[in-house]
């Protein structure tokens, strides 16, 4: 089966969210079951391809919109016999400071999507798999112009809460003929969201945790599309992501200082001790490393860990944050770590190196997400022997369970946080039931080649429709 999966960001190459890990790893889980995966993303300035071999697969493309024609130039990079990365580089579009958040940001995935659609002509694949509202134009496109063999189309929801919301003269600019601009099509109160291209001209539309794919079907993380997304109920389906095992692994990670298995587990302490050495803090073996890894946005709770930290202090932890986001949460969690300074450490960057020291090193990953589709911070903890402290919700409900493989609340408050908190360090003290959970949690499988059947049975299930 030939596959093609349209993402806006692929690990290694570029990174800003779970999307890249899942565009980077399922591709290899393909390959595994036989397909032959093609991958296309954008060139931006901050992909370096010095370490592979590339060469132009098509000079330049024309790309056919609203307003005219555009042109993209394609780059071919081969990862393996049967894994092909395509980049499309146009420079005005792509090659800035930075991914994502720009004014123009629907211009330039309209044109990628746009460009895309173009490249699978002539690639001409089985199965064409769309990633969030960044590409969800092309099933649209598929839907109205493709005019090859028959291609399935499955569209990956990541996060709902990202739309593409804009106004109609980007409609235009997408080419997509004027019969699609309605409410049953990608109208939206009077505006264009790109995003119900990929919900409504899919053959198939899957979410990243079977939890999620329930959710977004009620109005309270449905994102205005509840109803919508309720109508294509019987091709709606919830596929868990997976984690990458050659990337996050104890026995093989490069980033720590001391490698370690279940079988060797009392190796992590020292983990743990280099860990908090390397921020500053002094080692206790009685003292439990309590770490928060990611965005420092609301929708990952960091507002009810900020409401929480006063009390939270009071108690005999360490409290380690990685991450960016809004200014408001540098400056407060900055004068945290003044005030606590022998208690808390604030690292205020993305630091791949230090986010596997903290894995590795941590007693306990808190994750007390507002909303949270998959999460693969808690799978990840997991294969370290960290054990997560997570909100009942999306995939962190699907993949941690109380007092079992985790500590979960459902309730979004700090008192509620502090409480799962409290569980955890009594388990903390009584050192036989902490190691048998984490010996428990390091044995879980969120590899991706459980998770890569469950998208191959999809496909399958696309193409025998077809």
């Amino acid at each position: 089966m030939k596959v093609l999966i349209v993402a806006s960001e692929v690990n290694p190459f570029v990174k800003v969210g779970g999307l890249a890990d899942v565009a980077g790893a399922l591709p290899k889980a393909l390959a595994n079951l036989g397909c032959e995966v093609s991958i296309v993303m954008p060139m931006y300035r901050q992909i370096n391809l010095a370490e592979y071999e590339v060469y132009e697969f098509i000079k330049t493309l024309d790309v056919p919109l609203g307003y005219g024609n555009e042109t993209a130039s394609i780059k071919r990079v081969s990862l393996s016999k049967d894994i092909h990365l395509y980049l499309i580089d146009n420079g005005a579009y792509f090659q800035r400071e930075a991914l994502y958040n720009f004014p123009d940001d629907p211009r330039r995935f309209i044109f990628f999507s746009k460009a895309s659609f173009e490249l699978a002509k002539i690639l001409e694949p089985d199965i064409i798999h769309c990633n969030d509202w960044h590409t969800a134009l092309v099933p649209g496109y598929v839907k109205y112009y493709w005019d090859k063999k028959q291609v399935g189309t499955l569209f990956s929801i990541h996060n709902l809460a990202y739309q593409g919301l804009c106004e109609r003269d980007m409609f235009i600019y997408s080419g997509l003929p004027e019969v699609a601009f309605n409410p049953e099509g990608v109208e939206f109160y009077g505006k264009f969201n790109i995003m119900k291209s990929g919900i409504v001209y899919s053959d198939m539309i899957n979410t990243v945790s079977p939890t999620y794919a329930e959710e977004i079907k009620t109005p309270e993380f449905g994102c205005g599309l509840d109803g919508l997304l309720r109508s294509r109920s019987d091709v709606l389906v919830g596929i868990l992501n997976g984690i990458d095992e050659d990337e996050f692994n104890p026995q093989i990670d490069r980033y720590l200082p001391v490698r370690f298995s279940v079988d060797s587990l009392e190796k992590k302490e020292e983990n743990k001790r280099f860990l908090l050495s390397e921020l500053g803090l002094i080692y206790d073996r009685n003292i439990p490393v309590v770490s928060f890894i990611g965005r420092l946005w609301e929708q990952k709770g960091i507002d009810i860990i900020l409401q929480a930290i006063p009390e939270l202090m009071s108690r005999n932890i360490y409290l380690i944050i990685l991450g960016t986001g809004s200014e408001y949460y540098h400056q407060v969690l900055s004068q945290f770590k003044e005030q606590y300074p022998d208690k808390v450490s604030v690292n205020l960057k993305f630091d791949n190196r230090l986010a596997h020291l903290i894995y590795g090193g941590s007693d306990f990953l808190l994750m007390p997400s507002r909303f949270e589709p998959c999460g693969l911070g808690q799978m990840i903890a997991m294969k370290y022997g960290t054990i997560p402290i997570v909100r009942g919700v999306g995939g962190l409900k699907d993949t941690v369970r109380e007092n079992d493989t985790g500590f979960v609340f459902f309730d979004y408050t700090y008192n509620a946080l502090i409480e799962s908190v409290d569980r955890a360090i009594n388990l903390y003290n009584d050192r036989d039931r902490l190691e048998k959970m984490r010996k428990r949690i390091m044995l879980e499988d969120y590899s991706w080649g459980n998770s890569a059947k469950k998208y191959l049975d999809v496909y399958d299930r696309i193409l025998k429709k077809r």
